[in-house]
């Protein structure tokens, strides 16, 4: 399906192609394996290692490592446009020895519009190795003429702690190159991204990610996580895909945590994210 013969008005279909343009320059196109939450955007992406509520869609593996229900939601603005919003909620549940996550996002506006639902499960193997896989149903819609299409894809993960103060991971986004649409074989992104977590102290950690897809460069991930006291953090990101620097903050009060990520594109310009989430922390044996 050719996208640009979809039959809008002249204004409607200017417009689309426009934010169509847009989309295809974003870390969204095409469902991509997008990394969610205020957390992994203020460290520029670099997510795999991070245990939190959003770890059942940055990487599953690290859910064997979340031991409380977390609830979350969250909104990334992409440079000042409304039609280029990223909407997200994510659940998780620790069941038996293992955690489920639930988790989507809807991106896009009422022309163009990218979901995402999925059902992820997370499981510590041992005191360092954790693995975890999710199957996530994909939806693109397209105004009224293209109308919607679906496929489903999957994702597996792994985590491993060789010592106390160093996190490694890998994670595969779409290994089966599921396909969206036959016409001019419009594939999904298959992804493979690696990457690790050393701790500097109980205040400091930094990451560093290498995420290849199939079709793109090799796109590097970096960030910096600093707590200058108890509860407070903030992050420094960049990515070499777009060039892409990041800066956030993050606060914990209580049960509920916020954080707050500004990122610039150095082609396309400014964004924020803003997520907030809430842990139900089990009560400790007396």
């Amino acid at each position: 399906m050719n996208w640009a013969t979809c039959y809008f008005s002249p204004v409607s279909k200017a417009r689309t192609l426009l934010l169509l343009l847009l989309v295809s320059l974003t870390a969204f196109a095409g469902h991509e394996n997008e990394t969610t939450g205020g957390r992994a955007k203020g460290l520029g992406g670099a997510s795999l290692t991070l245990a939190d509520g959003w770890s059942g869609v940055n990487n599953q593996a690290a859910l064997g490592l979340v031991k409380d229900w977390n609830f979350g939601v969250a909104y990334q603005n992409n440079f000042l446009l409304p039609e280029l919003g990223l909407r997200a909620l994510a659940v998780t549940a620790p069941v038996g020895g293992g955690t489920f996550a639930l988790n989507g996002h809807s991106f896009g506006y009422s022309q163009y519009t990218e979901n995402r639902l999925g059902l992820a499960y997370g499981r510590s193997l041992s005191k360092s190795l954790s693995i975890g896989v999710q199957m996530n149903y994909l939806d693109t819609r397209i105004g009224d003429v293209y109308g919607n299409r679906g496929t489903l894809v999957a994702e597996v993960g792994i985590l491993l702690q060789p010592a106390e103060d160093i996190l490694l991971a890998a994670h595969v986004y779409n290994p089966t190159r599921s396909s969206l649409a036959d016409f001019d074989d419009e594939r999904i992104p298959s992804i493979l991204s690696i990457g690790g977590q050393y701790l500097f102290s109980e205040r400091v950690s930094a990451m560093l990610e290498v995420e290849k897809d199939v079709d793109r460069p090799v796109n590097i991930q970096t960030g910096i996580e600093y707590s200058p006291v108890e509860n407070f953090d903030l992050r420094l990101g960049f990515a070499t895909a777009q060039q892409s620097f990041s800066f956030g903050l993050g606060y914990i009060w209580k049960n509920a945590v916020f954080a707050l990520a500004a990122h610039w594109d150095q082609n396309l310009g400014y964004g924020t994210t803003a997520s907030l989430g809430y842990r139900l922390a089990k009560k400790k044996k007396e």
